[in-house]
């Protein structure tokens, strides 16, 4: 039996568990996707069990301090809640009083447009400006540009990459960055490789998809930054370990699914098992 197991995993056991699925899943029909309102509920508690939030936070809020202090204007694509756009809008309001913040969010479903506008509102800033655009990037009616427009875990659901990133380019100004933060195949996404669903007709995307469609539409890369994030899986819901595999996964698969996220994961500072959880930020410059 051959593994296509991603080659950072820690154990022999676990490539053996992933092959395991893989054999479950071979020959079966696609499991169902997540509906969009369970997905927002079960992605803010997926969030909670992770660091990574934290971490993209940290690495976004830097980028943007070093943008200077004049006026800014951000494009959040796959905005959901909104609860990190309002963390990074309240760092640029504070950091700098009286900036002008502009702040426009992206995403397909109306309820998370609608929390990404609420959570705008509650920050109670005269300097910020929101608006929320129900659609995907591919449709959205977005006429306006930008000095950031960013894909945080939004670039998996597009049909194109090189056209989303040449589309995402287009809306910034001169010297405008785009900031791509989007997983590798490490060991939970090699499970969601195997059990996930096809999106809009094409696989799962990760982040070596997006580092060759830089290269293949001609786009220069400032750099790559991967943040060393790691989840608590160990006790997660029925519901939220849906969502870590981006499928509604059936009951003889959980046992499996369990085992396997067991035998990749790593102690973490407090005796608890983390599963590795990181992600890649790519950056580019309009020039």
């Amino acid at each position: 039996m051959t593994s296509n197991i991603a080659p950072n995993l820690p154990t022999d056991i676990a490539a053996v568990l992933l092959d395991g699925v893989r054999a479950a899943r071979r020959g079966a029909p696609a499991l169902a996707g997540l509906e969009p309102e369970s997905y927002a509920r079960e992605h803010a508690a997926f969030e909670r069990l992770s660091d990574q939030r934290g971490l993209i936070a940290e690495h976004f809020a830097d980028r943007l301090a070093a943008i200077g202090d004049g006026p800014v204007s951000v494009l959040s694509v796959g905005c959901g809640d909104g609860s990190l756009d309002a963390r990074l809008a309240a760092g640029l309001i504070q950091g700098v009083p009286g900036r002008p913040v502009r702040y426009v969010g992206v995403d397909p479903w109306v309820g998370s447009a609608e929390r990404f506008s609420a959570t705008m509102s509650a920050l109670e800033a005269d300097e910020l400006s929101s608006d929320a655009y129900v659609a995907s990037f591919g449709d959205s009616a977005v006429a306006e540009t930008f000095d950031v427009v960013m894909f945080v875990h939004s670039m998996y659901y597009v049909p194109d990459l090189g056209a989303t990133l040449r589309a995402a380019l287009g809306l910034l100004r001169p010297g405008g960055e785009l900031w791509v933060a989007i997983a590798p195949t490490a060991a939970l996404n090699a499970l969601v490789g195997v059990l996930a669903p096809p999106l809009q007709g094409h696989r799962q995307w990760f982040s070596a998809d997006v580092e060759s469609a830089f290269v293949d539409a001609g786009i220069f890369l400032d750099g790559v930054v991967a943040l060393d994030a790691k989840i608590d899986l160990s006790s997660a819901s029925d519901e939220v370990l849906d969502f870590s595999v981006q499928a509604r996964l059936t009951p003889d698969l959980r046992g499996p699914v369990r085992a396997y996220l067991d035998a990749v994961s790593v102690p973490g500072s407090d005796g608890r098992p983390r599963v590795p959880h990181p992600v890649d930020v790519f950056a580019a410059t309009r020039r």
